[in-house]
């Protein structure tokens, strides 16, 4: 591997570790934020990768509230979100910007959001209706956190950073 890759991927794994810190209830922190930033720079795969670090890292230091299957759940469904969502981006990317973030930013949150709780729903049944308001509230500032760091990046960095992940 790289050097500039490497050191993309452990800071972007720090931050993931710091977010995980700061938490909004239980293992709901900013963990995520990173996981999107990387899946914006690096491809949705790495951000699949930090999604799922985040997650685990974060119901690690909550001390996994729910269950480790729980958790194992929602750690999976943190790297479909990544994948999901850089995919979006990654299609749109020719359209509108605005267009582009609107919607890559809403398939995430119904991907991060009900559709996680849906896939926790055999486990925990009519439980996951009180985990809602939470992971939504976690869900859009995480979105949104990593929407603003993405726009105020310089444009040329993106570019470099895209262009040597698309072409090594």
């Amino acid at each position: 591997m790289k050097i500039q890759k490497l050191v993309l991927c452990a800071m972007l794994i720090a931050m993931c570790v710091i977010g995980a810190n700061i938490k909004l209830m239980g293992s709901v922190a900013f963990d995520a934020a990173p996981a999107f930033i990387g899946t914006l720079l690096l491809g949705p795969m790495y951000g699949a990768v930090l999604g799922i670090f985040g997650h685990l890292t974060s119901a690690l230091l909550a001390g996994f509230p729910l269950t480790l299957p729980i958790h194992l759940i929602v750690a999976g469904m943190m790297g479909v979100t990544m994948i999901v969502y850089g995919f979006t981006r990654q299609k749109l990317a020719d359209k509108n910007q605005l267009i582009a973030v609107s919607v890559s930013s809403m398939v995430a949150f119904i991907f991060n959001c009900p559709l996680s709780l849906l896939a926790l729903y055999p486990l925990m049944n009519q439980a996951v209706f009180v985990l809602f308001s939470v992971l939504a509230i976690g869900s859009i500032c995480n979105i949104f956190v990593a929407e603003v760091v993405y726009q105020v990046l310089p444009e040329r960095w993106k570019r470099r950073i895209a262009g040597y992940y698309t072409t090594k």
